[in-house]
């Protein structure tokens, strides 16, 4: 019997690998055969898919938000969504600015201390020995056969063709980045509207579509999705809050002692360091990187009037060590606490789902990339408690 289950198994695991990679090989061979058509089809998709996505996520925020404006300022329910989502869009659009501005400003200052620098005789040296070798291998390598393929076949028209070409090609690609990225800035309000105005109305229309048979169990994935979505969303917006303060705290300690460090600066950076954790993973260590480049710039700056502080040294490492002792409570103390077991997804799905989305998506796919991995995984949970409950069903039938 043992022996027939396994046998079963293997032929289910064959059959499954079978279709994936003939779905794939389809997908390849349909790229192939009609590859601008499959462009044309997958940034239409990306058009749509992407601000319905956002909004559909948003909508967990804001819809708590508009409840309350409904019921403190007595407004109508369509007047309070739209407040509701004007007030999300002004603090999105704040944030990014702060972030953009900060990193500008940090790049900018960066650029100036390393371009004061490089009248030091050392960096000078080193940058005359490295130019030396580039254009000794240049002379000797890539420009004479360069210069011997124009003087042997000239600069044909197919070159010049081919250069055009290249260059409608980009021109045209950035059109369609700048128009897709509008239609998102405007699409995404609108679909936030009516997700949250008539969301179980929606929904209800899209289950109706599909046969009777197939009407509950899609109606138990949703349940599923939108309570692993709100809590995952839930347990983020606590997370980002707690790691802020601390990282507010601890560094505006740290301001008192390091100079050209103050307070605000420091709540700044700690209110950063907080948003880029929304990015599993990788952005606690990306916001943990603008106060460091922010203390190697001013470590640049004394370098430059012959002091030997080490202040700033001192200030990075200590950074280094909160950040390492912040990860280290938040993994074993922290997450399981407010996140428990409602959204726990393994730490190789989450760095997958973010180079595949983030690959398909680009930088909403990596903002995106947990809730969709929740849901997936909501959904695969569900399936194979249907497995179970039927194999059950066969055992008292027996």
């Amino acid at each position: 019997m043992t022996e027939k289950v396994k046998k079963d198994k293997l032929i289910k695991a064959l059959l499954i690998v079978s279709i994936v990679v003939l779905s794939l090989l389809s997908i390849y061979v349909l790229k192939l055969l009609a590859g601008q058509a499959m462009t044309n089809i997958s940034n239409a998709f990306k058009s749509v898919f992407i601000p319905f996505s956002i909004a559909f996520f948003l909508s967990f925020i804001i819809n708590p938000l508009s409840r309350l404006i409904e019921k403190k300022i007595h407004l109508n329910r369509n007047l309070s969504i739209i407040l509701s989502i004007f007030l999300a869009l002004i603090i999105i659009t704040g944030l990014f600015v702060i972030v953009i501005v900060n990193l500008f400003t940090q790049m900018t200052s960066i650029f100036d201390s390393l371009i004061t620098l490089l009248d030091a005789n050392w960096i000078t040296s080193i940058i005359d020995s490295v130019s030396s070798f580039l254009e000794s291998y240049l002379s000797s390598q890539e420009l004479t056969n360069l210069i011997s393929e124009l003087t042997t076949n000239g600069l044909s028209m197919d070159k010049v063709f081919d250069v055009f070409g290249q260059l409608l090609s980009f021109v045209s690609n950035l059109t369609s980045s700048i128009f897709q990225a509008i239609m998102i800035l405007i699409l995404t309000p609108v679909f936030s509207f009516y997700l949250i105005k008539e969301k179980s109305y929606i929904f209800n229309g899209i289950k109706n579509i599909f046969p009777k048979k197939i009407q509950p169990h899609l109606e138990a994935l949703g349940l599923r999705t939108e309570s692993s979505v709100k809590n995952y969303l839930k347990g983020q917006g606590i997370m980002i809050g707690l790691i802020a303060i601390y990282f507010m705290v601890t560094l505006s300690i740290l301001s008192f002692f390091v100079p050209n460090f103050s307070i605000q600066m420091a709540i700044l950076f700690g209110l950063l360091m907080g948003l880029f954790n929304i990015i599993p993973y990788l952005g606690a260590w990306i916001g943990l990187a603008i106060p460091i480049v922010f203390l190697f710039t001013m470590h640049l700056e004394v370098l430059q009037t012959n002091e030997t502080k080490i202040i700033y040294i001192v200030a990075i490492i200590i950074l280094l060590v909160l950040q390492i002792v912040e990860q280290a409570v938040e993994s074993s103390i922290v997450s399981p606490l407010i996140l428990g077991n409602k959204v726990q997804i393994h730490p190789l799905l989450v760095l997958s789902s973010l180079i595949f989305f983030g690959g398909v998506f680009g930088f909403v796919g990596v903002l995106l990339a947990v809730p969709l991995a929740a849901t997936l995984k909501s959904s695969l949970e569900y399936f194979k408690s249907l497995g179970q409950e039927e194999k059950t069903k066969t055992k008292v039938k027996a």
